[in-house]
């Protein structure tokens, strides 16, 4: 077994040195005894960078369907035949009301997701504003949104009226990007990226995984994640859903998730790492492994179209573990 090898990857990691990029290619060849041992101390990295602390996000989906855009693992497309929900944006009480209730079950942030490119129209934006003020007035919870290829202009609004941080997946590497989406480029989900930071807003950028590509390919995208130099990452895995283009697909192997959990908590040992989409259908029974594998997040309650596990269930298992789920969140209303 590859002990020195994972041995001085966890010492250069702790040691702030990091890691190559030809070191992350070679975890591809892990057998499952090697990558047990690797989540011991990737385990390690996760307890010195983020302490016991696992921060739960939860969404709502807001507006729903209808979207022009082809990605091919999205069910909101229109480019699909999907039972897909299709419906406007919610009024402002219905998105307060989903905030308030993702508080008490013990989330600590809480993002509005809209179907479609971006939103423009004046009309919704003014929902939304007044929806992140009351949210902001009302609880205790980090704002977030994932409002598609937003300008500096509307996200700059969107601050002013109490918007925390956004989110905005880069979906997979550069080089597998058009396998999966052909109506924009990945230097257009960049661009997004970036209007977000130019405004001073924190951004939440990740991906999903399972779609086809390779392990180098996902390592690409950890690499250039980390250059963004953004603060969080919402790790999906691919769930095949009927009548998009990647319904035939498999779900991802359990160790093979774990495998890249763990690549990227060894690349981006400081950044928060939030288990999101998937995590039921690929984990199923494994689930308390993500953390040792270098997890501190998960997202809880419901996904956009999908059921996710009871927030009870996750709670027990946080607690079950030894580790403290983050209830409130630093600068928030007294």
């Amino acid at each position: 077994m590859r002990t020195a090898f994972i041995d001085t990857l966890i010492e250069n990691v702790m040691s702030g040195k990091g890691i190559s990029r030809k070191e992350a290619l070679e975890l591809e060849s892990l057998n499952r005894e090697e990558l047990d041992y690797l989540f011991e101390g990737t385990n390690r990295v996760r307890d010195h960078f983020k302490g016991n602390a696992v921060k739960i996000c939860s969404i709502v989906n807001a507006k729903s369907g209808r979207c022009p855009e082809d990605c091919g693992f999205c069910v909101q497309s229109s480019k699909f035949e999907t039972e897909s929900p299709e419906y406007g944006l919610m009024d402002v009480d219905q998105i307060v009301a989903n905030a308030k209730k993702a508080e008490a079950f013990g989330s600590n942030e809480f993002s509005i997701v809209v179907s479609g490119t971006a939103m423009t129209d004046p009309k919704e934006m003014a929902t939304l504003k007044e929806a992140l003020r009351r949210i902001k007035a009302e609880t205790r919870l980090e704002t977030c949104c994932s409002l598609g290829l937003m300008s500096k202009e509307h996200l700059q609004e969107l601050k002013d009226a109490g918007l925390d941080r956004v989110h905005h997946n880069l979906e997979t590497a550069r080089s597998h990007f058009e396998s999966v989406v052909s109506t924009h480029t990945y230097d257009d989900e960049v661009t997004a990226v970036r209007n977000a930071q130019e405004v001073g807003l924190p951004v939440c950028v990740g991906g999903i995984f399972g779609m086809g590509e390779t392990f180098a390919q996902r390592v690409e995208l950890a690499f250039d994640i980390q250059a963004l130099k953004t603060q969080s990452f919402p790790i999906n895995f691919l769930k095949p859903l009927e009548g998009t283009a990647m319904e035939g697909m498999e779900v991802m192997d359990v160790y093979d998730a774990l495998r890249t959990i763990a690549l990227l908590r060894l690349v981006m040992p400081e950044m928060d790492l939030f288990v999101c989409g998937g995590r039921e259908e690929v984990f199923t029974d494994n689930q308390e492994k993500l953390f040792a594998a270098g997890a501190n997040g998960i997202l809880g309650g419901d996904y956009l179209t999908t059921k996710g596990q009871d927030p009870k269930r996750d709670m027990e298992m946080i607690e079950r573990l030894g580790l403290q789920p983050v209830l409130e969140t630093e600068g928030a209303r007294p």
